[in-house]
């Protein structure tokens, strides 16, 4: 995933330096829509390295505010898992320490056993 990061970025940089000199207009307000609400109609003139980075932002900006509801859910839902699994490994936990406790007496009442079955 980091590569295509760094592509991306070794691209912008490509576009930005070989279009360093170039101008782009764009149009915030036609002529059509001016005359419409009798305004006057509005371009604006940008270095092309200057829109290619701004470009480039906002679809960062934008990808940032698309993925983070998803990646909040994703971490709660990992985090709910997370704690089934510790739940899961106490309950086995103390079931292996009752399943000791009773091979101990076992072991005790066994040796109890022989010693009374000697002692006859």
């Amino acid at each position: 995933m980091q590569i295509i990061s760094v592509i991306a970025t070794l691209i912008l940089c490509y576009l930005l330096i070989m279009n360093y000199q170039d101008t782009a207009g764009i149009t915030i307000l036609s002529s059509n829509f001016a005359q419409l609400f009798r305004i006057t109609p509005f371009t604006a003139t940008l270095n092309m390295a200057l829109y290619t980075l701004l470009i480039f932002i906002l679809g960062e900006i934008s990808a940032v505010f698309f993925f983070i509801p998803l990646y909040k859910s994703l971490k709660e839902k990992f985090n709910a898992y997370k704690r089934e699994l510790e739940k899961g490994s106490i309950s086995n936990t103390s079931a292996e320490a009752k399943i000791q406790v009773l091979e101990n007496k076992i072991t005790v009442l066994e040796k109890a056993l022989d010693d009374a079955l000697k002692n006859n």
